[in-house]
């Protein structure tokens, strides 16, 4: 039972590692394409690779038709509005801003899990949540202690925040009628479908856009494998495990890697104070989860 657990929680930190390294892969690409095209070209490259495995090691499951409407309301959340909001986020702000707001979805979660859900929460969990916050806050000032952003970027990432806890309401019910392959591979469907009036009626490809392919095809073809297939899936997992406040909590964990990503891959500078907000998210992380590996 206890080797289960450490399972679950290592599905967690993974499924961060790869959205940690989506807000740099993402940026990489938006110097090429607009948000909502990266967004339907990840998901066009995700839902090929799950149809794939699905299908070639036959995991793929039945959905019931009274299922489709609750499956439709989680694509809606994420990844269509989820990432219309984070996508113009991150484009007006820097990699590791866009993932310090994104880890406040934990602190608005479990207000939502307590009042849909019924989820108990202990102290502890909530010492966890605060800790991890203060350290997020850290993570976002600069060495005048100045929080420099566009309003325009933190209005949408914010936004991002509201539909990603909709979306947790809506998985942990999922998580208890089908395995995480089989959601994943469904809200990935969905979700392009959402997508293709917005990419044909509001954006407009042009030639230009596909003229440096090159330049953004493997940081695309990431997006789409590890971050839209195999960290949602991760992430399935990690919820029907833990419950929706109990897993957010592991969505401080994506500025922490972003920090380091965007330090090593785009040279983005990793000061003094994004250090001691890295470690105070850690052990706050560690605090809400003590009673969870203990069991």
């Amino acid at each position: 039972m206890k080797n289960r657990n450490y399972i679950v929680h290592l599905a967690g930190i993974v499924a961060m590692i790869f959205w940690g390294m989506s807000f740099v892969w993402s940026t990489q690409v938006y110097e090429n394409l607009n948000p909502t095209a990266t967004i339907f070209l990840r998901l066009v490259v995700a839902t090929i690779f799950l149809t794939a495995i699905l299908f070639a090691f036959r995991l793929n499951e039945k959905v019931k038709k009274e299922h489709l409407g609750l499956f439709a309301l989680a694509a809606m959340f994420e990844p269509f509005l989820y990432f219309i909001f984070e996508g113009y986020g991150l484009k007006n702000t820097s990699p590791i801003i866009g993932s310090g707001i994104i880890a406040m979805i934990p602190l608005v979660t479990p207000i939502a899990a307590r009042i849909f859900l019924k989820e108990r929460l202990t102290p502890m969990n909530i010492v966890g949540f605060i800790t991890s916050f203060v350290g997020v806050i850290v993570l976002l000032l600069n060495k005048n202690l100045e929080f420099t952003a566009s309003p325009k970027g933190i209005l949408f990432l914010f936004g991002a925040v509201v539909v990603a806890v909709g979306y947790s309401i809506a998985l942990i019910k999922l998580t208890k009628l089908y395995k995480p392959l089989t959601i994943t591979w469904m809200q990935n469907i969905i979700g392009m479908i959402y997508f293709i009036p917005v990419v044909v009626i509001i954006e407009r490809f042009e030639p230009s856009n596909f003229a440096n392919v090159g330049g953004y095809i493997l940081p695309l073809v990431c997006l789409g494998v590890f971050c839209s297939s195999v960290a949602y899936a991760l992430w399935a997992f990690t919820f029907s495990k833990l419950g929706a406040s109990r897993a957010n909590v592991y969505s401080n964990l994506i500025p922490v890697f972003t920090a380091i990503f965007s330090y090593f891959i785009i040279h983005e500078a990793l000061t003094a104070n994004k250090i001691i907000g890295i470690l105070v998210v850690v052990v706050g992380l560690v605090l809400s989860q003590m009673k969870g590996i203990k069991q």
